[in-house]
């Protein structure tokens, strides 16, 4: 995401660049991991940051981060509407914005609704707040056409979950990472595991060599590796996950 803070840092408030792409990797990285609600909460700060970005580009001002926007409305789409700018600021990103909105207070993420918070509701999310972002540097890249839509084709290409947890089945989706990286995106997942349950989610064969494996994660301060078997995620080990296993188009 550097390049992208980048170009938005240029043209927007540090702070909007900031809790545009922050929001937006949050959104990413639950929807990786299957957190479904959380995924769809963490997109409530992206439409706050968005809006606020329109606002500074419509009107020349925005309410600071620590003040409420308060309700997103009709008649906040109509002023947006109504205002002097580019269509996109004006029309567009704010019919997206105020969808991803409504799915979040009203299919029962932000309240208890009709419908529990599903894959099918974080993807429809994930994919509108990667549209605004992906419209937010089109419209603000000083980069050429070629480059600004390699950019662009990055950021909009279509996400696949780490994991595949649906409470019966559970599996590590990425064959490319090593046994250590899936028992650590694993336990990201589902922390304070018995060695023997792990081993079993990451799908290792051979037991003396996984616990090998993680006597060595335990050595790189990854994990804790109890006398009882369980395994806990460290701080050094969430972080780890989150910037390298994890990790958002750059």
């Amino acid at each position: 995401m550097t390049q992208v803070k980048d170009i938005l840092s240029h043209h927007f408030p540090e702070d909007i660049a900031s809790h545009l792409s922050e929001s937006y990797r949050e959104v990413e990285r639950q929807y990786a991991l299957g957190q479904w609600k959380t995924s769809e909460l963490d997109a409530g700060h992206f439409v706050e940051s968005a809006r606020r970005a329109i606002e500074y580009q419509l009107f020349g001002s925005y309410k600071p981060f620590e003040e409420s926007l308060g309700s997103f409305n009709g008649s906040v789409l109509s002023k947006y509407e109504q205002a002097a700018g580019h269509e996109s600021y004006r029309m567009i990103m704010p019919r997206v914005l105020y969808s991803v909105y409504c799915v979040r207070n009203k299919r029962g993420v932000g309240h208890v609704g009709e419908v529990s918070p599903n894959h099918m509701d974080a993807s429809l999310i994930l994919a509108s707040v990667k549209w605004c972002l992906a419209e937010l540097i089109r419209l603000n890249s000083n980069l050429t056409s070629k480059e600004a839509s390699l950019l662009v084709d990055q950021i909009v290409e279509r996400q696949v979950e780490a994991i595949w947890d649906d409470g019966e089945s559970f599996m590590v989706l990425n064959d490319r990472l090593t046994a250590e990286e899936k028992a650590l995106i694993t336990l990201y997942k589902k922390d304070n595991l018995i060695d023997s349950e792990l081993q079993t989610l990451v799908e290792y064969s051979n037991s003396s060599r996984f616990k090998g494996i993680l006597k060595k994660m335990k050595s790189k301060r990854l994990i804790d590796y109890l006398p009882d078997g369980r395994c806990k995620l460290s701080p050094i080990g969430a972080h780890y996950v989150e910037d390298k296993l994890l990790q958002v188009a750059n």
